[in-house]
Formats: C-alpha cells, sequence, structure tokens
C-alpha cells in the first residue's frame, strides 16, 4: 500500500477516535449536570419554566431573554461544578468547588438529611457578602440540594452566583429616591471594580433593603415555580437542618402555609432575619397567580419600615395567614437567648445575628452530636448546656448578661413617674431602691425576687432577670458593667426540668 494511503487511513481513524472522545465527554457531562446526588433529575441549563405551569421552554422561546440575568447557583452535589441557570441565552456551566466540596472541609455530607424538596434562598448586601457568605458555603449551604443567592448588585464569589434584587425596580420609583442612593453607589463601584466593603459604613442599607423583599419573592418563584419548600434566609441566620426537616415532614406543602417568627405592627407577619418558610401552595396563590405583584407593591414600601412586612402584606392578601413558628425559628442566638421553661424542651430551627464564628460552632455542634449517633431533635436544653452553662460564674466584670426584665433606677426630673413593673419609686422595698447604688446591693435585689436568675449593675443602675441569658464583653467600654448569676438557683431549675424524656414540643406559639 503506497505510503500516502496509510498516512490518510491513519488520520481519518484520529479524526475518529477524537470525535468519539468529544461525544463521550459530552454525554458525561450531559449526565453529570442534572443528575443529582440524591437521583433526582434537575432541569438542564437553559431551559425555562414557564411560569405558574410545569411546563418548559428553552431561552429563545422565553419572553424575557430581552435583558440578561444573572446566573441562578444550582447545588451540583455529584460533580465538583456549580450548575448556573440563565434567563439569558448565554447561560454557561461554571466550574468550581462546589456546595458539596465545602461540605467535605466542614466533614463532609454523609448523614445530611434530604433537601430535595427544599429551596433556600439567601438575602445579603453587597456591602456584606464577602464578609458573611464564606462561612455559609462551607457549612448551611454546603449540603443542601439548591440555593439562591441575592443581593444589591450582582456578584459572583468563586462561582457562587448573587443576583442583582433591584434591577427590575421600575425608574419611577428609583428617581429621586435617597433610599437608592447607595444602589447607585454600588453599580459605579462595580464598573470601577471597587471593594463595596467601606461602604457599609455611613450608607443607609437598612432603607434599600426593605425594598428586596418582594421582587426576591417574585424572581424566586419564576426561577423555581414548582418547589414544596422555600425557605428564606439571611446571611447572618444560621439553622440546624435536621430539625428543619423534621419540622417540614409535619406540614403538608400542598397546603397554603407561611410559617415564621411573628413580628406585630399593623400587621402579623414573619420576622426576615429569623428566616420564613413558604409553601408551594401559598406561593403559588401570591405570586404565581399575581407576576405583577412588584408593580402593585413598590410604591408602599418607601412608607413602611421593614421589607418582611411587605412579604406579610402579599401574602395576607391572598388570606394566608402566618403560622406561628416561635420560638423554633428565634431570633436570637445562644449568649443572646432567654432560657426558660417556655422553651426548654422545643426544638430549635434557626438563629438570628449570628457571627461566621456563631455560625461555624453551631454547625460543628451539630456534626459532633451526629457523629456521636444522636438523632434526637437538638432542644434550647442542649443548647444551654453546650453553649452557655460552662461559661457562667457568680460574677463577671465587663459583661452584660442583657438582663431588662426590671430596671431600677431612680427616677429623673424628666421622668418623675417612671412604673417599675406597677409601681412607684416609693411603693419600692428599702433593697429594691438601694439596688442602684452598686453591684452589691443589686445582686441582694436579686436574690429578694424569687424569680431572679441575674443581675446586671451599669452606671447607677440596677437591672433583674427572670430567665437565663449568657450576654457579651463590655471590655472595650469605658463605663463598668458588671453581671451576676444565682448559680445555685440554675442548678435547682436544670435539676427541675429534667432531660425532657417527656417528649419534644414542636408547637409554635406567638410572643
Amino acid at each position: 500500500m503506497p505510503l500516502t494511503s496509510l498516512r490518510s487511513s491513519s488520520s481519518r481513524r484520529d479524526i475518529i477516535i477524537v470525535v468519539s472522545i468529544i461525544c463521550f465527554l459530552t454525554v458525561i457531562i450531559s449526565f453529570r449536570t442534572i443528575y443529582t446526588r440524591d437521583g433526582s433529575w434537575r432541569r438542564p441549563v437553559g431551559e425555562l419554566p414557564t411560569f405558574g405551569s410545569g411546563k418548559t421552554k428553552t431561552p429563545s422561546e422565553s419572553e424575557e431573554t430581552t435583558k440578561p440575568k444573572a446566573p441562578i447557583p444550582v447545588v451540583d452535589t455529584l460533580s465538583s461544578t456549580v450548575v448556573t441557570t440563565s434567563t439569558s441565552a448565554s447561560s454557561t456551566l461554571v466550574a468550581s468547588p462546589t456546595a458539596a466540596a465545602s461540605g467535605a472541609i466542614s466533614g463532609g455530607c454523609d448523614g445530611f438529611p434530604d433537601t430535595k424538596d427544599i429551596l433556600v434562598v439567601m438575602k445579603t448586601g453587597a456591602t456584606e457578602a464577602y464578609d458573611k457568605l464564606p462561612i455559609h458555603f462551607m457549612t448551611t449551604l454546603s449540603c443542601v440540594n439548591d440555593s439562591i443567592l441575592f443581593s444589591d448588585m450582582e456578584m459572583d464569589m468563586a462561582g457562587h452566583k448573587l443576583i442583582d434584587t433591584l434591577d427590575e425596580v421600575a425608574d419611577d420609583i428609583k428617581k429621586d429616591n435617597g433610599d437608592f442612593d447607595l444602589y447607585r453607589l454600588l453599580q459605579e463601584y462595580d464598573k470601577l471594580h471597587e471593594d463595596p466593603r467601606p461602604l457599609k459604613e455611613g450608607a443607609n442599607g437598612w432603607n434599600l433593603d426593605k425594598y428586596k423583599f418582594v421582587h426576591m419573592l417574585l424572581k424566586t418563584y419564576k426561577y423555581r415555580p414548582n418547589v414544596p419548600w422555600y425557605v428564606f434566609i439571611e446571611a447572618d441566620t444560621g439553622v440546624l437542618w435536621d430539625n428543619m426537616r423534621t419540622f417540614l415532614n409535619k406540614y403538608d406543602p400542598k397546603r397554603p402555609y407561611y410559617l415564621g417568627s411573628p413580628t406585630y405592627l399593623d400587621i402579623e407577619f414573619a420576622h426576615g432575619g429569623t428566616g420564613y418558610i413558604i409553601s408551594q401552595a401559598a406561593m403559588q396563590a401570591a405570586v404565581g397567580q399575581h407576576l405583577d405583584i412588584a408593580t402593585k407593591y413598590d410604591k408602599d414600601v418607601q412608607g413602611i419600615c421593614c421589607g418582611d412586612r411587605m412579604i406579610g402584606r402579599v401574602l395576607l392578601d391572598e388570606n394566608i395567614k402566618l403560622t406561628k413558628a416561635w420560638p423554633m425559628l428565634n431570633g436570637e442566638k445562644p449568649i443572646t437567648i432567654p432560657f426558660s421553661k417556655r422553651q426548654w424542651c422545643q426544638p430549635i430551627i434557626t438563629m438570628h445575628h449570628m457571627t461566621a464564628q456563631e455560625v461555624s460552632q453551631v454547625w460543628n455542634f451539630e456534626q459532633e452530636r451526629k457523629a456521636q449517633g444522636i438523632t434526637t431533635p437538638i432542644l434550647f436544653m442542649e443548647i444551654f448546656n453546650h453553649f452557655v452553662k460552662p461559661s457562667l460564674l457568680s460574677t463577671r466584670t465587663d459583661w452584660t448578661n442583657l438582663s431588662d426584665d426590671i430596671t431600677y433606677t431612680p427616677p429623673s426630673p424628666e421622668d418623675p413617674e417612671r412604673s417599675y413593673n406597677g409601681r412607684t419609686w416609693a411603693e419600692l422595698g428599702l433593697v429594691e431602691r438601694a439596688s442602684p447604688e452598686t453591684a452589691d446591693n443589686c445582686k441582694k435585689a436579686c436574690d429578694a425576687d424569687n424569680d431572679c436568675f441575674q443581675w446586671q449593675h451599669h452606671d447607677q443602675e440596677c437591672a433583674l432577670h427572670h430567665s437565663i441569658r449568657m450576654g457579651e464583653s463590655k471590655r472595650a467600654t469605658q463605663s463598668s458593667w458588671i453581671s451576676g448569676w444565682k448559680m445555685d438557683k440554675i442548678e435547682k431549675f436544670q435539676a427541675e426540668m429534667g432531660e425532657c424524656k417527656s417528649g419534644v414540643d414542636w408547637a409554635g406559639w406567638g410572643r
């Protein structure tokens, strides 16, 4: 055979081999992109839901492709990638460390509860995102099946996509509205690749934040219209996932539920930082049937204090009232929780105002407990025993234990009729009137109060408390802070409450 024929034959074989390898890799990548670790199938990248139905259409068929959207992160725990879906035709597969990979750093996802019916929606802001989100990538979000991150600026944090929640707010709402000064500044910083964190100081992010809630609700539904449970949290919210799973198993997502910790203004609504949960039926009724909610409610946001109140309004307008889930969905954290018999034997699901260190500590506690084979729900009792009790002393200086049930301080000319639990200063006993003078006198006032667990003295003020709180350091302050706990009474209380062996109370109630 001529040499030229051999070379031609060899080239054809090489081409066939290369093409075969490319086809094989394409099939494998496609499979790993849409097949999750729990055996369920995900919507392929680029395929969007028809709003309000289970049907799908490609970006080229979508009416919303005129304006590119930020990709939505989908945790792919099978492969080491973050799969992103987008309403733009240029949707891509972003290669990066995944949530599952992060979970491995914290001990892996073995034994993590099934979350395939849960979408986690986390809200943050550009000025805090780099400080608060990384710990969640290693803990809170590390093993969940699916999550979306919302901010006030489109961002990419090592492959984790943050969506600009406010990019579709109408111009007439933003124009000449001081609440959006920070938003406009953030967009300039983004163009110039400047670090937005310094803007946290002096910027009124709270006023901007309240506009995010309804838009976040709408965008969440548009991106994920058929999720049984939507769990909304913030960047300083901690979640105990085993307790969350057990809690949600008690409800039917096909019924309209709005679960949260009650807050009261002109209406009752769920506190946002504590976390709130919306069922598929409630989301469909409040959002799926009303895709104009942003236009409808944006004009009312400027005149209110809080965006989470607007979520309550949207749902209440569809006659979906809040189902109280406090104290399980809790606005405190281990060092600020007021521990008492009313919640001692109840599970705790979320906590708020958590620092990165505290998120990590609670996550580690949950994993260590699981490693020991303990499968019962984590109760307030255990949080107290692990995080609080070992740090309590009879007296601690440069410390506030957050006592505030009764505060004794002499009446001032500005407040001559001040009430002390329904009594005037003249009606108080000698021990109570003397309590503001010294820390020792304050301790004596606590000893004389049968319900008092702890006391605090600061600047001629004595405060007593009828539950147990740990509190925090006041070393950085110039004035004197002294706190104390009645250790014998705390021991007696623990003995009386026992180990909660009579059962776990999953009932939520108002505060």
